[in-house]
C-alpha cells in the first residue's frame, strides 16, 4: 500500500539533475540535508580513511503563488480544511489568535504538536506569514499595496519537506542514513553501515534501517569512531575504525545532533557531546553529556 501511494506521488512531481523547482513539486535526492551534511567529516592519518556520514532520503520543493492563501492552503489544508474549520479529528483553526499568541502559534507550526507533524523547514518567513494569516484572516500577499510592489516575487517556496510514504518513513528502501570509510588513496569505499534507527520500527523487528543524522564523527588514534547524529533513536556509538564494527553504544538525554569533542585531563581521555535534539520532529533537550574512556 505504502508502494503504491509513493509511486503514484512520485510519478506526478518532477525529477532529474538540475530539474529547477516546479508547481507539481521536484524531487531532490540526495535532499537539501545531505548525503553529507554539516557536521562534516573526519580522517584518520594512520590509516588513510575518512569518515562521512551521510542522509539517504528524498526531499521535495514545491513553487506556489507568493500569497498567504496558497502556503496555508499547501500546507495546513489537508488536515484543517480550507476554510480553517477543521473535522472531527482536527481542530479548528477559526479564532486561534484569541487562544494562541502569535509566537505559540509559530511553535506549534514549527515542533508540531500531538498527532500533528513539525514543519521546522517550512523557514521562519513562511512560518511566521502561516501565523499571521490564522491570526488575521487576511492575505497580506493579495494586498493590492504588496503586489504593487516592484521587488516583489510572483512565486515563492512552500518550503522543502522530505518526501515521506503515507506513514511518515522515508519515500526509499532504507538505509536512510549511512556511515561510510572511504580510502582515500585508492578512492575505494573501505566499509557502509546504517547509522540509526526508528525506534518504532525497531520495535516490529525492523532494525538497521538507518535514520536521518546531524552531526560529524571524531576518530581517535587508539582506534575508535565515536559519533552521536541519529536524530530518532538518541544514540550515542563507538565503532572500531578499521572495520566499522560497533563497540559500545549508549542513549542519550536527546539526539546528539552535534560533532562530539575529545579531551585529556590527567592522563584521562574524555569525550564530550552536545544533546541538542529537535530536528525533523525529534524531542528537544538541552545537555552536555560527557564520558571518560577506562585508562
Amino acid at each position: 500500500m505504502s508502494h503504491a501511494d509513493v509511486l503514484a506521488r512520485f510519478r506526478q512531481m518532477k525529477s532529474g539533475m538540475f530539474e529547477p523547482p516546479s508547481f507539481e513539486g521536484t524531487i531532490v535526492f540526495p535532499g537539501f540535508d545531505g548525503g553529507a551534511e554539516w557536521g562534516g567529516s573526519a580522517f584518520d592519518p594512520a590509516s588513510g580513511l575518512l569518515y562521512v556520514n551521510s542522509n539517504e532520503m528524498p526531499w521535495i520543493v514545491k513553487l506556489i503563488a507568493n500569497n498567504d492563501t496558497s502556503l496555508y492552503n499547501s500546507k495546513c489544508a489537508t488536515c484543517h480544511r480550507e476554510d480553517r474549520t477543521g473535522s472531527p479529528d482536527v481542530p479548528t483553526l477559526v479564532g486561534i489568535g484569541a487562544r494562541l499568541s502569535r509566537d505559540e502559534i509559530m511553535t506549534v507550526v514549527r515542533q508540531g504538536t500531538g498527532r500533528m507533524p513539525g514543519f521546522p523547514d517550512m523557514g521562519a518567513r513562511n512560518i511566521g506569514d502561516v501565523a499571521d494569516f490564522l491570526i488575521t484572516g487576511k492575505d497580506k500577499g493579495a494586498d493590492p499595496k504588496v503586489l504593487a510592489d516592484p521587488a516583489r516575487l510572483k512565486y515563492r517556496s512552500d518550503g522543502e519537506s522530505i518526501f515521506l510514504d503515507k506513514d511518515g518513513y522515508p519515500a526509499v528502501t532504507p538505509p536512510w542514513g549511512t556511515l561510510n570509510a572511504i580510502d582515500l588513496t585508492t578512492g575505494d569505499m573501505r566499509w557502509r553501515i546504517p547509522l540509526g534507527e526508528v525506534p518504532a520500527l525497531a520495535a516490529e523487528g525492523l532494525t538497521n534501517t538507518g535514520s536521518d543524522n546531524y552531526g560529524g564523527p571524531v576518530v581517535t588514534a587508539g582506534g575508535l569512531l565515536f559519533i552521536g547524529a541519529t536524530n530518532f533513536d538518541r544514540k550515542f556509538r563507538a565503532f572500531d575504525k578499521v572495520t566499522g564494527e560497533l563497540l559500545w553504544e549508549t542513549t542519550l538525554p536527546a539526539a546528539g545532533n552535534a560533532t562530539p569533542s575529545t579531551y585529556m585531563i590527567d592522563d584521562r581521555q574524555y569525550v564530550v557531546i552536545v544533546c541538542g535534539g529537535g530536528k525533523n520532529g525529534a524531542p528537544s533537550g538541552s545537555s552536555i553529556v560527557a564520558f571518560a574512556l577506562p585508562r
